[in-house]
């Protein structure tokens, strides 16, 4: 069978799509198989998939290539903020079967299988349609494989260990500006920050220990050890409900609101923050001093990139 992930993920859009085409490609070798994976991506982004049978592209400046590329695969997917709904259509008329991930109804997709694993999606006014096939909710929402089978901790209800991450670009600096404001609030923690830009002063602290980056394998050990996390409102959240760690969200762009709106009204947040807000760091310490890291209850179960494939297949 041949299977092709198409996707994207460099400085001006963020990388979140690579590593989440990556659980998807995972599940399917899984299977025994071993799919194309295309993306448009910098040198940076290959650095999250450099496990992967991968095909670097700019698929979108050079569509008939792509289409050329997937004639004769039997499945396709795609996952994609850029793409424009022509794309979808020739990608539909090339391959035998299309999957599209979507997060937001982005566009009316031609026949497929529409994947949307936000929180609170099967609630989303999708027009129903016969030739469309819906995966929608939070147990279809693909993780990387480390978080697949994980045995949750037992939270004992001290607070020590704080994680903060807003991805590798944190494009609005929140990174050090949150840090900064936490150190001053709460001095007797420490400080696990993954990404960002931190100045030297801040990295230099006795209690913050920084990461540029890392691998999957050590994210979830952070993850599994600290008591707080700190993160953007993107699919890091998904990673940190899997394995039960009281978040604190912020969000940082408009397609993360059904994340926020959904995280909510499942009470694994206390309130939905944005980055504009005013009184955005009143908010973080009011949320900060109602964490107890007592157990909860495992939103996610990290089964999501299996069941995508067990459906496709």
């Amino acid at each position: 069978m041949k299977v092709a992930i198409i996707t994207e993920g460099y400085h001006g859009t963020g990388y979140g799509h690579l590593t989440r085409c990556l659980s998807i490609y995972q599940a399917f070798e899984e299977k025994g198989i071993t799919p194309l994976y295309i993306a448009n991506c910098d040198e940076v982004g290959k650095k999250y998939i450099h496990d992967v049978n991968l095909l670097q592209m700019n698929w979108l400046d050079k569509s008939d290539e792509l289409i050329n590329t997937l004639i004769d695969f039997d499945i396709a997917v795609i996952d994609s903020y850029l793409a424009p709904k022509e794309l979808y259509e020739r990608i539909y008329k090339t391959v035998r079967k299309v999957v599209y991930i979507d997060d937001y109804i982005r566009l009316d997709y031609p026949p497929g299988i529409i994947v949307n694993g936000t929180i609170g999606a099967e609630n989303l006014p999708y027009k129903k349609d016969d030739e469309q096939e819906y995966l929608l909710g939070i147990e279809y929402m693909p993780l990387r494989k480390e978080f697949w089978d994980v045995d949750v901790p037992n939270r004992n209800g001290k607070i020590e260990n704080i994680l903060i991450t807003f991805g590798a670009q944190d494009f609005l600096k929140l990174t050090p500006k949150i840090l900064t404001f936490l150190l001053k609030q709460f001095t007797n923690y420490e400080y696990y920050v993954v990404g960002g830009k931190l100045p030297s002063d801040l990295i230099n602290q006795v209690n913050v220990h920084y990461h540029d980056s890392v691998n999957a394998d050590r994210m979830l050990e952070l993850m599994l050890n600290s008591d707080i996390a700190v993160t953007a409102a993107g699919q890091t959240t998904y990673e940190l409900a899997r394995v039960c760690l009281q978040t604190i969200a912020i969000g940082v762009a408009e397609n993360q609101k059904f994340n926020l709106k959904g995280w909510k009204a499942s009470d694994f947040i206390y309130e939905e923050i944005w980055s504009e807000d005013y009184n955005l760091f009143e908010k973080v310490e009011r949320n900060f001093v109602k964490m107890t890291n007592t157990k909860r209850k495992a939103l996610v179960d990290g089964q999501g990139a299996r069941r995508l494939i067990n459906f496709c297949l």
